[in-house]
């Protein structure tokens, strides 16, 4: 089963992946009241097959085939349900496991991403303090602010 979801900023479109989860939950709901149902069934059967056998010999021995039949179809369709609700629920696990799998990744991505940044900024003011031209902007604040306090002592 793959499915495709649109991407946006911070990995997939978290509603589009409920709304599957939600969609392979009602799969798992429904495979179950499934098996649900086959059980009761099952043992349906299986009191009736009691009561057959107060019957006479022949209507019995008829009874107790359909019965065993009737058993046989219902264990395979109970297997067979159990099987694919197993399958689904797995295959959710494994999906919404590869899922988280690649949220962490965009985490992991963006705190380098992050931290990349936050270097590249250091450097650059760094670069700036050193440079020739802010030393001449600091030196001529440094002579205004001296003007200014001489001016004020006066």
């Amino acid at each position: 089963m793959g499915y495709m979801f649109n991407k946006q900023l911070r990995g997939y479109n978290t509603e589009e992946v409920d709304d599957m989860i939600e969609t392979l939950e009602k799969k798992i709901q429904e495979t179950t009241l499934q098996i649900r149902r086959l059980e009761k069934e099952l043992d349906k059967v299986k009191k009736e097959n009691i009561a057959m056998a107060n019957r006479q010999s022949v209507e019995r021995k008829t009874n107790e085939e359909i019965s065993r039949l009737a058993l046989k179809e219902a264990s395979e369709l109970i297997t067979k349900a159990k099987h694919n609700a197993n399958m689904i629920l797995k295959e959710s696990m494994n999906y919404v496991k590869g899922l988280s799998d690649e949220v962490e990744g965009f985490k992991d991505e963006a705190k380098d991403f992050r931290a990349e940044i936050v270097k590249i900024s250091t450097e650059l003011l760094e670069t700036i303090d050193k440079s020739e031209i802010f030393s001449l902007i600091n030196e001529e604040e440094k002579k205004a602010k001296k003007e200014s306090a001489d001016q004020e002592n006066l």
